[in-house]
């Protein structure tokens, strides 16, 4: 029986928009290699992970975070190295004056088998507009 890494891959991104809706910043980032690269939707690249649970932080302090949720729609595995590419949808929710305001688009992540296991080394998040 051959394992189901994709199965793995989207397990491991629900427990990280789990530990988003936690407000842990430091599970967030427990899924990412060190050697991470976030291009975040209009915003700044974020390189390795002190900047990336620098940036969970001061989100997750605001009051109005209502967090991210990323949802998988296409997981391909690839082998010799053990690499797997992920695409799918992301929603981000705040609470602004009163009032939920969603932003959301497509993103895309990959993911390599590390001595700790799977790890995301690299993330990108596009906008889509209203």
């Amino acid at each position: 029986m051959t394992r189901d890494y994709a199965a793995d891959v989207r397990l491991l991104r629900q427990q990280s928009n789990e530990a988003i809706a936690a407000r842990d910043a430091d599970r967030v980032v427990s899924f990412m290699d060190a050697s991470i690269e976030v291009a975040v939707a209009g915003g700044p690249a974020l390189r390795g992970i002190p900047a990336n649970r620098d940036a969970f932080a001061q989100q997750m302090a605001e009051p109005g975070f209502g967090g991210y949720v990323r949802t998988p729609e296409q997981v391909t595995v690839h082998e010799s190295p053990l690499r797997a590419d992920e695409r799918g949808m992301w929603v981000g929710r705040w609470r602004v004056q009163g009032r939920v305001h969603e932003q959301r688009g497509a993103y895309s992540a990959e993911w390599r088998v590390t001595p700790a296991g799977w790890r995301i080394v690299r993330e990108v998040y596009r906008e889509l507009p209203d």
